[in-house]
C-alpha cells in the first residue's frame, strides 16, 4: 500500500478565522497569571519583612532590657563596695571584675578555629 500525504502540495492549509481571538485569550492568560504571579510574591515578601521587623524588635528590647538589668547590677554592687571603701576603690573593683568577665565571655565565645595554638 502506498501511504498518502496528508495534505496535498496542491491545496493550501484551511485558514482558521479565530486566530487573532485564540492570541487575545493566550495573552490575556499570560498576564492574568503574571500578575497573580506578581501579587503572590508581594504578599509573601511583605510577610516575610514583617517578621523579621517584629524580630529585631524583640531582640532590641531584650538587649536593651539585659542592658539596663546590668546597670543596676553594677551601680548595687558599687553601692555595696562603698559601705567598706571608698568610691574609687568601689568603681575600680567594679571595673575590673567587668573587664575580667568581657574578656572570658569573649575568649569563650572565639570559634576553635580563631583560637592560637
Amino acid at each position: 500500500m502506498a501511504e498518502k500525504d496528508p495534505l496535498p502540495i496542491d491545496v493550501a492549509p484551511p485558514i482558521y478565522p479565530d486566530w487573532p481571538t485564540l492570541i487575545e485569550r493566550a495573552v490575556d492568560d499570560i498576564s492574568r497569571i503574571l500578575r497573580s504571579e506578581a501579587h503572590m510574591f508581594q504578599t509573601s515578601m511583605g510577610t516575610a519583612m514583617e517578621l523579621q521587623i517584629s524580630n529585631a524588635i524583640a531582640h532590641l528590647m531584650t538587649v536593651a532590657l539585659m542592658i539596663s538589668g546590668g546597670t543596676c547590677i553594677l551601680c548595687a554592687s558599687i553601692l555595696l563596695l562603698h559601705q567598706w571603701l571608698h568610691w574609687w576603690q568601689a568603681f575600680g573593683i567594679a571595673g575590673l571584675s567587668m573587664l575580667v568577665a568581657g574578656i572570658l565571655s569573649n575568649a569563650a565565645m572565639r570559634h576553635p578555629t580563631e583560637s592560637k595554638t
